[in-house]
């Protein structure tokens, strides 16, 4: 497949998917998704909070978050509990069986994730510019810079 003709958008979303599904395979045997771990990670860090305050972190729609913590409920790694002022509202936490889960996948007890070494660590920084850059520069008026992409040594 040729993909020199390919825009930065269409190289971005490929490499995305690709990463993602081979993280799907590799996660498959603990039985959680890229996704899942996602949301584990969240819930790790910041504690407990709305499903919509979760789907906003994540960046996704409340409903593709509600998917999510349905499987991840049904295994045990989050609760879910209406709020007593407001049933409207879903508070979502992390269970010690979700911590765990989160724990081997962090330590790669058998399920590596992503690629390794210096050149995983460079891709990442040089994303996560393209993404800081392009989120802010939606907000800016005028033209848009282009992203700063920082190499290592």
């Amino acid at each position: 497949m040729d993909t020199s003709y390919w825009s930065t958008s269409r190289l971005l979303s490929t490499a995305a998917r690709l990463n993602e599904n081979r993280d799907n395979e590799r996660l498959r045997s603990i039985g959680v998704t890229h996704s899942g771990v996602t949301i584990l990670k969240v819930l790790a860090s910041a504690g407990s909070m709305s499903q919509v305050k979760l789907a906003q972190i994540v960046r996704v729609q409340a409903q593709t978050v509600g998917k999510a913590l349905e499987r991840l409920e049904m295994r045990a790694l989050v609760t879910r509990q209406k709020s007593e002022s407001d049933r409207r509202v879903t508070f979502v936490a992390l269970t010690p069986a979700g911590r765990t889960i989160l724990d081997e996948v962090q330590q790669g007890e058998g399920v590596p994730l992503g690629g390794a070494g210096y050149a995983e660590e460079d891709l990442r920084a040089a994303l996560i510019s393209v993404i800081n850059a392009t989120r802010d520069n939606l907000l800016a008026p005028g033209p848009v810079p282009e992203p700063q992409l920082v190499a290592s040594a």
